[in-house]
């Protein structure tokens, strides 16, 4: 007898819930970057400010536009704040996973220096090359 498997999303409730789709399988295709068809595209959360018109001979600028890279995370190193809020959300981290945040954030620090030097690119870089995008004509 074949399992069906059960997928919950959204935040809850019965109504977001539902089984899986043996058709539903990942392809290549599905990860694909898709290429911005629209007239218009959002650069931001929302708002006429965050929105751009799409220029179909160069589509590599909203795709630039909206292509960012996550910031660094750090790991915290004293008492943090998880869940919604509250004194029972507050975690108070040992002497041992304080000097094991510090090194790991250290790790990840000089990691992304090397990334960075490497690939000859800072903030300014990657703004001056965004910049150069939309000064096409």
């Amino acid at each position: 007898m074949a399992t069906e498997r059960a997928y919950s999303y959204g935040r809850g409730g019965a109504g977001n819930i539902t089984r899986d789709d043996p058709n539903g399988q990942t392809t290549t295709a599905d990860l694909a970057t898709p290429t911005l068809k629209s007239d218009h595209y959002t650069t931001g959360r929302g708002g006429t400010g965050n929105m751009a018109r799409n220029d179909p001979n160069f589509p590599e600028i909203a795709r630039a536009s909206q292509d960012v890279e996550a910031p660094v995370h750090r790991e915290p190193e004293g008492p943090h704040h998880y869940g919604r809020g509250g004194a029972a959300n507050v975690a108070h981290p040992s002497e041992e996973e304080k000097r094991a945040a510090a090194e790991a954030n250290r790790r990840k620090s000089e990691e992304r220096k090397r990334e960075e030097g490497a690939a000859g690119k800072g903030l300014v870089d990657k703004g001056k090359e965004l910049l150069n995008k939309f000064g096409k004509k």
